[in-house]
């Protein structure tokens, strides 16, 4: 028996990960802010041989940035009646790709809200670690990372799917899941 933590969406888990892409949607998926995050560095009060030995970096040492997405998570898509109105059962979620480097691409317009159109899993990199591609509409992300995280911040709503901010408690990038 499967446990489901919002039986009304039929979301079965509140964080995601990619080892389950195969069963998740991201077709139209609102972006409402990315981000992109780094360790905070080594401390102020090294003296200079201390920050000497921090500084020095291994370039085989995983990545220590994180690739953030605050999104509109649609569950689940619903046509209802004959003259197909469609509705959605649609969450904010956080989106965090860990260890991630060479990211490439483009953002045509900042102007315009970024939607996801697919997001998916291409041939390994020579060190072995998953390259992603994140296609939208006005975006194309090419990145390497070595995997994924989606937390479902609040229960999903039944409605249009676009949340409005006070629907989805403003922009953020909380990696707690509602349940």
């Amino acid at each position: 028996m499967k446990t489901v933590v919002h039986s009304e969406s039929g979301l079965q888990r509140a964080t995601l990960t990619d080892q389950e892409l195969a069963e998740t949607s991201w077709d139209y998926c609102r972006i409402h802010a990315l981000a992109v995050t780094d360790d905070e560095g080594p401390p102020e009060d090294l003296t200079p041989e201390e920050f000497q030995e921090q500084d020095d970096l291994d370039p085989t040492a995983p990545s220590a940035l994180q690739l953030h997405l605050d999104l509109d998570y649609i569950v689940r898509r619903v046509e209802s009646g004959p003259t197909r109105d469609v509705q959605f059962w649609v969450a904010p979620a956080t989106l965090i790709f860990s260890s991630v480097w060479d990211i490439v691409g483009s953002l045509h317009s900042v102007c315009l809200p970024l939607e996801l159109k697919n997001l998916r899993r291409e041939p390994a990199s020579r060190r072995g670690e998953p390259c992603w591609h994140l296609e939208g509409r006005d975006m194309d992300l090419r990145f390497q990372a070595s995997r994924y995280t989606l937390y479902v911040r609040r229960p999903p709503r039944h409605g249009q799917r676009v949340l409005r901010m006070a629907e989805r408690g403003g922009i953020s990038f909380d990696p707690h899941p509602f349940a």
